[in-house]
């Protein structure tokens, strides 16, 4: 067992949230050090579908929050605005009952658009929505038009990690809290278990700061703490292209609200909302819930249903726990814990609840409480100080002229690194192979892999795909799988037995998202694509299977 020296703050938790912590605490000053069991991104952070909305769900019901999202959208869109992108959203309403529940909250919402400077609301008529999107049916009855803001959650968190380094942060992925060192009810410190190598560690501190999710209740739950969420899990599909030219939202079939956003090279479509009471770890995605999404979407854009799934996922929403409510009605607020004012343990601090689009807020609110708890002053600069490769505009035809490449892989690279495509770029002015593609899918060149493999703890194919979208295409890894297998291998110093265990891990981690779709022709498709794994990549992987 080795004992590393004192920190000021530990952060359990490598999602938007947890890296958010870190960046602050870090930018305030304090010695600080995150710990994430998995991938940064991995939990419920990567399974959503990236908007970071003004609010237009609580508009009604939660006023204050709605001004809180909007706030933060537009401090996001100054401090990240290369991962930041507007999506123009039709609302297609089918019944005469709908236009009611849609009228309400058009007045206030509009109100909220003027401050983030998005378009207002715009009624349609079913002729002028469809001349616009002509995939919508011809049973819509009216339409409002307005857009929304959305982020690359990845992109999002690992920016956020790599700002909290620069700042003198420790970010260690793939290290999983197995204890928290406590006694006379005060918590000093974790026990963790780096996942990858299997070596143990007890790390001190001063304040730990439970931001994991939807695994609060059991990281608290280990100091005899109770503590619980009401966790949601929610579904989305994944398409292999951009199925409509606009976002469209309509009612699903049980009167709640679902929407189809193209996003990236593909579309999302979105989500369930279902409490559960087992582990996070055990939340899948069943096809019962895509076959809701499917059909409820159907209603809107009648050619949903021949588009082809190239993946599932699912995530879990670790809400406040309000009960006797409809899932639909519990804020998306988020508390912050005092464990020393509420139970009476002293430097354990955790958060409840949130979202997506207030993760940097969360993490100032936490900040501050560290701050009293540790009596330093000091003023969080989180909303003024750009993330990494945020600081700057770069030209996408001069950077494609420069390295000699081509404008569309020069224009998605930009749209993930920022600034920062020069770092990346630079060694492949000697090694013009550098800009090969790896994956024709997402334009990913071996240079940007080389790079997050060395600075944005790129430790698995899993996380390469999370940083670039490495396979995250139509083929879902299959042209791409063996060559960054191999850019990794040779990165890490790894042999060929364990590459390929590597690559097996990452095939079987997109088994899960491909599982709960298999029928027909997809079914066929993916007999296909096992076939050529075994014949031609002598990967004869029993399917599912995991070490």
């Amino acid at each position: 067992m080795v004992v590393m020296e004192d920190y000021d703050v530990i952060v359990i938790g490598g999602g938007s949230t947890g890296t958010s912590v870190a960046r602050d605490c870090a930018m305030r000053g304090f010695r600080t050090i995150l710990f994430e069991r998995g991938d940064l991104a991995s939990g419920a952070t990567g399974a959503c579908a990236g908007m970071i909305s003004g609010g237009t769900k609580y508009v009604l019901q939660e006023p204050e929050f709605s001004e809180m999202c909007t706030r933060e959208v537009v401090t996001l869109s100054r401090i990240a605005g290369h991962i930041v992108f507007r999506t123009p959203i039709i609302t297609a309403i089918l019944t005469e009952e709908e236009i009611k529940l849609r009228a309400s909250f058009v007045e206030k919402y509009g109100a909220l658009t003027e401050k983030r400077q998005a378009s207002p609301i715009l009624i349609l008529s079913p002729q002028e929505a469809r001349s616009l999107e002509p995939k919508l049916s011809n049973n819509i009855i009216l339409a409002a038009y307005f857009d929304e803001m959305f982020i690359d959650p990845f992109r999002l968190t690992v920016l956020t990690a790599l700002s909290a380094k620069q700042h003198g942060a420790e970010i260690r992925t793939y290290t999983e809290v197995v204890d928290v060192l406590h006694r006379d009810g005060e918590v000093y410190g974790v026990r963790v278990k780096d996942r990858l190598t299997g070596r143990d560690e007890e790390i001190r501190g001063r304040i730990v700061v439970n931001a994991a999710g939807a695994w609060v209740p059991e990281i608290s739950r280990i100091v005899g703490i109770k503590q619980t969420l009401r966790l949601n899990k929610g579904a989305h599909v994944v398409f292999d292209r951009r199925i409509t030219r606009f976002g469209i939202i309509c009612r699903a079939l049980d009167g709640r609200t679902v929407y189809l956003f193209p996003h990236e090279t593909g579309s999302i479509l979105g989500t369930t909302a279902i409490d559960i009471f087992t582990s996070p770890d055990e939340a899948e995605a069943t096809y019962d819930e895509i076959e809701y999404l499917i059909s409820s979407m159907e209603m809107a854009v009648p050619s949903v249903r021949d588009a082809r799934i190239v993946r599932v996922m699912c995530g879990v929403r670790p809400l406040i726990a309000q009960w006797w409510v409809p899932e639909g009605d519990v804020t998306r607020n988020f508390r912050v814990i005092d464990h020393e004012e509420r139970d009476g343990v002293r430097g354990l601090v955790s958060v409840e609840g949130g979202k997506l689009v207030v993760c940097r807020a969360m993490a100032e609110k936490i900040t501050d409480l560290v701050c009293e708890k540790l009596g330093r002053e000091a003023e969080c600069r989180t909303h003024l100080e750009p993330l990494p490769g945020a600081d700057g505009k770069v030209n996408v035809e001069e950077i494609a002229s420069r390295y000699h490449f081509s404008p569309h892989t020069a224009g998605r690279l930009i749209s993930r690194q920022g600034t920062l495509s020069s770092i990346v770029l630079s060694e492949a002015s000697n090694e013009r192979s550098l800009l090969s593609s790896v994956c024709l899918c997402e334009a990913v060149t071996e240079a940007e892999l080389r790079h997050v493999i060395r600075n944005e703890w790129g430790v698995t194919l899993d996380a390469l795909r999370r940083r670039t979208r490495m396979g995250m295409g139509p083929c879902q890894g299959f042209s791409c799988g063996f060559k960054a297998m191999a850019i990794l291998a040779e990165e890490r110093g790894m042999g060929v037995e364990e590459a390929f265990r590597e690559l097996e891990r990452f095939l079987a981690e997109r088994w899960r998202g491909h599982i709960v779709v298999l029928r027909g022709s997809q079914l066929s498709e993916y007999e296909m694509t096992q076939a050529a794994y075994a014949c031609v990549g002598s990967i004869d992987m029993k399917v599912g299977e995991e070490e």
